[in-house]
């Protein structure tokens, strides 16, 4: 009996699979600096939107799903709320607002290596925008669990480098001024 139960459990678990969930935002200095090194005056952030609005998972091979709270165009948007407030750039009340339109969001994770692919749109009120396109490049791993977990623990870092694209490029300095 104890083996039937034991069976059902482990068969129940292995069909439902994990859930990676993606660890919250984490400020990076880097594009703190890089945001104040192009002065731009305060700014505020409005509602970023999706191509597919509301997706908060992506499954990962045949482990479950990575997943971000509350959704991946949310999440972004408040790293980039973020990244502006510590560089003293943000204000909510701010005449010239810019806004974001995730157009693409994927993964791969590969044996030997995985990456985090977006498609990120920015503009502004003045009817200006410019679409970056960020990879950030992570290990990978032939077991699934563990390729899962590393892309999990790779969509933060993920999200910095994007916000790193966006800051760094020069169209984001003529959007945002």
């Amino acid at each position: 009996m104890k083996l039937m139960s034991f069976a059902v459990i482990l068969g129940a678990a292995l069909l439902t699979g994990c859930a990676y969930n993606a660890s919250p935002y984490g400020a990076s200095v880097a594009n703190v600096e890089s945001i104040r090194s192009i002065s731009i005056p305060p700014v505020a952030v409005g509602r970023f939107e999706a191509t597919k609005p509301g997706v908060a998972s992506i499954t990962c091979r045949a482990a479950g799903p990575v997943t971000v709270s509350p959704s991946f165009e949310t999440y972004i948007e408040k790293a980039f709320i973020d990244e502006l407030k510590l560089a003293g750039v943000y204000d909510p009340n701010a005449k010239l607002v810019l806004v974001g339109k995730l157009e693409e969001i994927d993964f791969s994770s590969g044996i030997t290596d995985g990456r985090w692919i977006f498609k990120l749109t920015i503009s502004n009120g003045r009817n200006e925008s410019f679409t970056t396109s960020s990879v950030f490049g992570f290990s990978g791993s032939f077991v699934a669990d563990k390729a899962c977990q590393e892309v999990a623990q790779a969509f933060g870092p993920a999200v910095q480098k994007l916000i790193s694209d966006v800051v760094r490029d020069p169209k984001f300095k003529k959007l945002a001024s």
